[in-house]
C-alpha cells in the first residue's frame, strides 16, 4: 500500500472509502461502506439481544446461569461484532472503538438512536 492510499483511506474513514492508486497515476475510489438498511438491522439485532439477556440477568452478577443465559450471551456478542464490523470497518484505533462504543451504549440505553451520524 502507498502512502497516499494510507492518506485516502484515512481522511475517508478507514473502511468506507477505499482508495487506490494505478502505477500510471489515476486514483480509483471505491465506495465499500455497508447499505444504511444493513446498519438499521444490525443495531435493531443489538437492542433486541441485549434486551433478552438482560431480562435473564435480573438475579444479580452472582447468580448461577443456566445454558439460555449462556446462549444469550453468546448472541449478543454475535450481534456486536456484527455491529462493530460494521460501524468501524477496518479501522480498529482506539478513537474508533471509543466512537462505537459511546454509539453502542445509546442503543442499550434505549435512546433508539440506531442509525449513525455521517
Amino acid at each position: 500500500m502507498v502512502d497516499d492510499d494510507k492518506v485516502l483511506e484515512t481522511l475517508f474513514g478507514g473502511g468506507l472509502i477505499k482508495g487506490t492508486s494505478t502505477p500510471d497515476g489515476t486514483v480509483d475510489i471505491n465506495l465499500v461502506s455497508p447499505s444504511p438498511e444493513e446498519v438499521l438491522d444490525a443495531a435493531s439485532d443489538l437492542f433486541l439481544k441485549w434486551k433478552d439477556f438482560r431480562n435473564l440477568n435480573v438475579e444479580g452478577p452472582c447468580a448461577i446461569h443456566d445454558d439460555k443465559w449462556w446462549k444469550a450471551l453468546q448472541w449478543l456478542a454475535l450481534a456486536d461484532s456484527k455491529l462493530k464490523n460494521l460501524f468501524v470497518g477496518g479501522d480498529r484505533s482506539p478513537r474508533s472503538i471509543a466512537i462505537y462504543h459511546r454509539y453502542r451504549l445509546t442503543i442499550v440505553a434505549g435512546q433508539r438512536k440506531l442509525q449513525p451520524d455521517a
